[in-house]
């Protein structure tokens, strides 16, 4: 994880507010990653208002370095959190850049936000207190006694740690652990070593059953998809067969949080909310500009109903909007065999193993339509079989969009002679292009 930040968001904003919500506690929240980033306040208040109208209990912050942008952020963060009231923050300190090495190096910090009203609660699993929750990116190394030790330092507090690096845990994943109060699986995707292969859950049940045995929380992820193409990192970890699966997964899992990955992520293209430019580095705006991921919210808020009502599969997913259909789709805007005539860093070789050149989407109908039909096509020509569509969660992954290139994808639903939804990329799909960007284009329907 990586957020580059030097722009002024303004003056640090005053710790009171003139209204303040009361404390609300969660039993099973479901929360996005936020990178912690200097923006500018109105869009703070955006961020939270857009997040809470999809149905999230709140943002996990991740922060990995005290300056000034970094605490205003946080600052204005739980101020509006505070005033808003009904949406939950936490940290999730970053260890992954190397700044914060040990825990106590943010003890002090921690207890400066854990007593605010927003901060998220959680039930101690050895008692009925209620604590403030932590997590981390990263930090697989940090040794048992040293949490035992910001445990002394800080007082009451959770730890759940988010970990990138653990791709084979076992059941007795807590021996050695005990200071750790659960844990988060980070991957939430096929790593870029296996190829093309749809996203598992093997490793999150694992973790479960571990967390289970030792009385810990599980935290499990939900991601679309990593790319990252930088001088400092260039990977492609597989988001075909990614999204639209893992949804179903979360359901039948039922870990005790989940974690949306992420909000505003744009370094690594897995962000599900708006982006503000201010954080962002001139090669992260180049590969994100026009590539607007709110689309995703067009099937996120049916997602999170269902996991607040404690679905264990989509059957019951239908539209919110109070229309016929809703959906999403996503795909690559370069082919995965094109060229970049105008980039310095070469294409990653994992999107050679594991990129498709392929359209994929949810379509959810409501429950009293039946018979409708989708369509897929690039510019006026369909790609693949027209797709049957029944009441409820539909997914579906059309391939063979390499040979109907260049042209823009387009989605409509039909009730016989009727369109009743349709969205429409505004990018082209082309063979060539000046960088190398396997970033999705999503596109939400209706549009």
């Amino acid at each position: 994880m990586r957020f580059n930040s030097t722009i002024s968001v303004g003056l640090l904003a005053s710790v009171g507010m003139c209204r303040v919500a009361s404390r609300r506690f969660i039993e099973r929240p479901i929360v996005a990653h936020y990178m912690v980033g200097g923006v500018q306040e109105k869009d703070i208040i955006q961020d939270i208002k857009d997040a809470k109208s999809i149905g999230l209990d709140g943002f996990a912050l991740n922060y990995d370095q005290f300056e000034w942008w970094s605490n205003d952020t946080v600052n204005f963060m739980f101020n509006h959190a505070d005033e808003l009231g009904g949406f939950s923050l936490f940290f999730s300190f970053d260890h992954g850049k190397g700044i914060l090495k040990d825990p106590l190096d943010y003890a002090t910090y921690f207890t400066t936000y854990s007593g605010r009203p927003s901060y998220l609660k959680m039930k101690d699993r050895n008692g009925d207190a209620r604590k403030p929750v932590l997590s981390t990116f990263g930090g697989e190394n940090i040794k048992n006694d040293r949490w035992n030790q910001f445990k002394k330092t800080v007082g009451d507090v959770l730890i759940i740690p988010g970990f990138s690096e653990v791709y084979n845990p076992t059941t007795n994943f807590f021996q050695g652990r005990s200071a750790l109060d659960g844990v988060f699986n980070w991957n939430s995707w096929p790593t870029v070593q296996e190829d093309r292969v749809a996203v598992s859950a093997a490793v999150d049940r694992t973790f479960q059953t571990a967390a289970r045995n030792a009385n810990k929380y599980f935290m499990m992820g939900i991601s679309p998809l990593q790319f990252k193409h930088t001088s400092y990192g260039n990977w492609y970890r597989r988001g075909e067969d990614n999204l639209e699966n893992r949804i179903g997964q979360i359901l039948n899992v039922q870990p005790d949080m989940v974690q949306l990955q992420t909000w505003n992520d744009g370094g690594e293209s897995h962000y599900m909310g708006r982006l503000h430019p201010e954080p962002l580095d001139n090669r992260t705006k180049a590969l994100t500009d026009g590539y607007d991921h709110t689309g995703y919210w067009q099937i996120l808020a049916s997602f999170i109903n269902a996991w607040k009502r404690r679905d264990t599969s989509t059957a019951n997913m239908y539209p919110t909007n109070g229309k016929p259909v809703q959906g999403t789709f996503w795909h690559h805007t370069l082919t995965i065999g094109g060229s970049c005539y105008a980039d310095e860093i070469a294409k990653p070789g994992s999107i050679m193993t594991g990129g498709e050149d392929a359209v994929s989407g949810v379509i959810l109908v409501a429950q009293n339509k039946q018979g409708l039909k989708a369509e897929v096509k690039v510019g006026n020509v369909r790609l693949g079989n027209v797709i049957s569509l029944s009441p409820g969660f539909n997914k579906f992954k059309l391939t063979g969009l390499e040979k109907l290139v260049p042209g823009k994808v387009q989605v409509e639903v039909w009730d016989g002679s009727t369109m009743v939804g349709g969205g429409y990329g505004s990018i082209e799909v082309t063979r060539e292009k000046a960088l190398c960007n396997y970033n999705f284009q999503v596109v939400g329907l209706p549009s």
